[in-house]
């Protein structure tokens, strides 16, 4: 008798139970608050309440997403470089020995479920990719920057 979907899927997983995500070594806003608290001017001016520096930090990130939106590049302060989005296209190719090489990420739903139905594509490996053509990336550019270990690769 051949085993249902779900019980294909935890086998080629190899998930026996639930799994534990812990995030460690992680500085999040709230940290950021406590560090702007404990560093801050004395002035009553500069005495901010949480709701205030999230409120600030909230508008600073949507103007941030909305510049990356445009295709502007965000410039880092104090010359560290700047990041933006770049649009990659991905289009079948020949290489020199005559090759195709196709460098869309894997539609691992369709692959999966594949292999569930082919034994014969599960022995092979045979993977199946995203149609998708256009895709993007966060791109950090290092040239200008003024820190150690900034070679650009």
């Amino acid at each position: 008798m051949k085993e249902s979907y779900s019980e294909f899927i935890k086998n080629i997983k190899k998930v026996k139970s639930k799994r534990i995500h812990k995030i460690t070594h992680s500085l999040g806003v709230r940290d950021a608050m406590n560090h702007y608290r404990k560093n801050r001017p004395k002035e009553s001016k500069f005495v901010l309440s949480p709701e205030e520096y999230y409120t600030i930090i909230r508008s600073i990130n949507r103007l941030i997403g909305e510049q990356l939106l445009r295709g502007t590049a965000i410039k880092l302060p104090y010359r560290s470089g700047s990041f933006y989005i770049e649009k990659i296209n991905r289009s079948p190719k020949l290489d020199i020995n005559g090759k195709l090489v196709y460098r869309a990420p894997i539609d691992w739903d369709a692959t999966l479920r594949l292999w569930y139905e082919s034994e014969e594509d599960y022995k092979n490996k045979t993977i199946l990719k995203t149609s998708d053509k256009v895709g993007y990336r966060f791109h950090y550019d290092k040239r200008g920057v003024v820190y150690a270990n900034n070679q650009v690769t």
